[in-house]
């Protein structure tokens, strides 16, 4: 099984083999103004096409946010070398819902505990 996912303008392609065991939903500072829907991976099981990526780094800087610079969606993030496991968090919102539906949501409390970081798939 290949999963693919595209920005709103399709200048930004992710591509992974399989769906991620859960999915997070943050209700940090960030991550509830994006209303994203993170699927966790090594950066190494996912593949990233295209071009014109922003980056936004705020915080403890533990997570690198980045989105097309053309439509704006927010694609994805990485951790930063602060974090002692690297860390690449896919945005579902970028598939159609029929593809996750299947896939257990779980509440992650970023507003008490910070910016989403370093232990998010935890």
């Amino acid at each position: 099984m290949t999963i693919k996912l595209q920005c709103h303008c399709g200048n930004i392609g992710m591509e992974m083999k399989q769906l991620p065991d859960l999915l997070g939903d943050c209700n940090c500072s960030i991550c509830r103004r994006y209303k994203s829907l993170w699927g966790y991976y090594a950066p190494e099981d996912v593949t990233i096409t295209g071009e014109e990526l922003s980056s936004y780094i705020w915080g403890d800087k533990d997570v690198d946010f980045r989105r097309c610079s053309n439509c704006g969606c927010v694609t994805h993030y990485i951790t930063t070398d602060k974090c002692p496991t690297k860390i690449l968090a896919v945005n579902f919102r970028m598939a159609d819902p029929s593809v996750y539906k299947a896939i257990t949501i779980r509440a992650i409390d970023g507003a008490s505990s910070g910016a989403p970081g370093c232990s998010e798939k935890t």
